[in-house]
């Protein structure tokens, strides 16, 4: 068995619920973050979430041997790990107790940590509320009991309200599970406030349920009732109408945890940080950041234009890039200066007007959509336009000025619709891939290990660039963090580099557990890798090896649980 040279180092990331837009927010940062160090790997060891202690409840259940893959981690090498989760099991925690770690948006004693600095956003947003908006009646969807982030919110938002000279009482608070699944409070809520004007809630996740509620009710958001979210995630801009939340003003959560991991494991001196937040308004709660006077536009200052980019395309600040990219942030700056010299000049030529167009359409076809959301760059560019024709009153250079600007409109609209175009046609395309799958990797009668071979020959269906399928050499029945059976040898069966799929030769694929990550059989993927468990009921197949992507992170668990049913099926295992 052939590891990798021990130069590059792996950091793993521990999380719970890879699914929730948190999570994802977490991974996409620290990947992108990754691409600056070419000897470092990311290993995302993903349980989830379980409060449930009831042994009949078959959710429970399923979770309990889910998180099995904590277990088979344990053994794992890895230099460095981020944390998002504080009830690390302590068994593992003992076996990592060496390892230099950062733990994210979690408060421990004694350890190094990165969060939020809370009060800021909220601060912000609820002195707004009131002293600006008038707005006297504010309820909080909360979190769990045992979630520190979500008590640490609800205490600030009982001090925003005493501070502004409003009394809080238990009446204006829920708690709830902190997932989508927020409906139960979100009606409570309701039911006890008929005359509530705005809600704060914990995380953009619970906006989620409270959305579905409150158009049950005929209400809308931002409209009948003002609603806030936190944590500033994909799913603000993916909601209807958009979410305001608050969220990191300036480096993301990820992106210096890692930062200061890597310090740690260079032997530097590290402290713990809390990171800025402030509110990014939306239609819920239209907030302006900026305004374009006219000084500054006429001045053509550099930093004026780049403070527009960040204002609008607000997630493009955490992007790493690479020697190949193009710097969208420059690119805007180009085009931006180039129509307000043709202000400040009273001149535009045709030249230089299709010049800037050409700019534009490059804008656009590079990505700059993927780094804000619609209604916020609409919202933007309406503003800037309006500023732009009210600077200097002439016809020539505003027409042309203008048409400029829907030109930036139809590339927005045109970039949306390709990119959902292309999702659906995803979607659709990893539907058939999984039919086929499961039709030609089936058991038709043989059992065994030439039954499992269907699968390892129609491994590359997944439709996954990079994977690989770890088997262990019979099914082990998992029986908690004793299970001494998934942290001995496991055997490598095939592998699938840039699409192409290899299958490992017997002789090769025995290796340890610990080095699962290490083959060098797997492909380098940059953004890391993520294991998933194969298992039925309370039997541990192998594990489901996989380059990171968000469809993976979307999708993984679905996938992992139907190729766990084939192996089940054909090796014809039965209690």
């Amino acid at each position: 068995m052939k590891q990798r040279e021990e130069k590059v180092k792996y950091i793993g990331v521990v999380v719970e619920d890879v699914d929730t837009d948190f999570t994802k927010e977490i991974l996409h940062s620290v990947a992108h973050a990754i691409a600056g160090y070419n000897n470092i790997r990311l290993v995302v060891i993903a349980g989830r979430h379980d409060d449930c202690e009831d042994p009949e409840d078959r959710l429970h259940r399923y979770k309990q041997v889910y998180n099995s893959i904590y277990d088979i981690n344990g053994v794992c090498r890895f230099d460095g790990l981020l944390l998002t989760l504080p009830n690390i099991d302590k068994e593992l925690y003992e076996i990592f107790k060496d390892v230099p770690k950062v733990f994210i948006a979690t408060t421990m004693e004694n350890e190094l940590t990165v969060n939020y600095n809370d009060e800021m956003g909220i601060r912000e947003t609820i002195d707004y509320l009131v002293k600006i908006k008038g707005i006297i009646n504010i309820c909080m969807i909360g979190g769990r009991d045992d979630n520190a982030d979500a008590q640490k919110r609800k205490r600030i938002f009982e001090d925003c309200l005493c501070e502004n000279g409003l009394a809080y009482s238990s009446r204006l608070y829920e708690k709830s599970d902190m997932s989508v699944n927020s409906h139960e409070a979100a009606e409570r809520l309701l039911t006890k406030n008929p005359g509530v004007q705005a809600i704060f809630c914990v995380n953009d996740q619970t906006a989620s349920g409270l959305y579905d509620v409150m158009r049950q009710k005929g209400l809308v958001p931002g409209k009948d009732i003002i609603v806030f979210g936190f944590d500033n995630t994909s799913m603000a801009t993916e909601l209807v109408p958009t979410l305001a939340s608050i969220g990191a003003d300036g480096v993301t959560l990820g992106q210096r945890a890692l930062e200061m991991l890597i310090d740690k494991m260079n032997g530097q001196e590290v402290e713990s940080e809390v990171i800025p937040t402030c509110l990014y308004g939306r239609d819920s709660l239209p907030y302006d950041m900026y305004e374009y006077t006219t000084i500054e536009m006429l001045n053509i200052d550099a930093a004026f234009i780049y403070r527009m980019f960040d204002d609008c395309f607000y997630r493009y600040r955490n992007e790493v890039l690479d020697r190949n990219s193009i710097n969208l942030k420059r690119l805007f700056y180009e085009i931006i200066s180039k129509m307000l010299y043709a202000l400040k000049n009273r001149y535009m030529g045709e030249d230089q007007f299709y010049e800037i167009r050409r700019l534009i359409t490059i804008f656009f076809q590079k990505g700059a959509m993927k780094y804000t959301d619609p209604n916020k760059f609409l919202a933007s560019v309406e503003k800037l336009q309006k500023s732009m024709n009210e600077t200097q009153k002439l016809v020539f250079v505003n027409t042309r000025n203008n048409r400029l600007f829907s030109y930036m409109k139809d590339n927005a609209i045109q970039a949306q619709a390709y990119a959902r175009n292309m999702q659906t046609k995803g979607y659709t395309a990893g539907r058939g891939r999984m039919h086929d799958l499961m039709a030609c990797a089936t058991n038709y009668g043989e059992t065994g290990e030439k039954a499992l071979d269907y699968l390892f020959e129609n491994f590359g269906k997944t439709g996954f660039p990079n994977a690989a399928l770890y088997l262990y050499k019979s099914p082990v029945k998992y029986e908690g963090s004793s299970t001494e059976g998934l942290k001995g040898n496991i055997y490598l069966k095939c592998v699938l580099r840039d699409g192409e799929l290899y299958q490992i030769p017997e002789e090769r694929q025995e290796c340890s557990v610990g080095d699962i990550y290490r083959r060098s059989e797997l492909p380098e993927v940059k953004k890391g890798y993520v294991g998933f468990p194969l298992f039925f009921g309370n039997y541990v197949f192998g594990i489901f090896v996989c380059g990171v992507d968000r469809s993976l992170i979307e999708t993984g668990e679905f996938l992992t649980l139907q190729i766990s049913r084939i192996i089940y099926t054909n090796w014809g295992f039965l209690e």
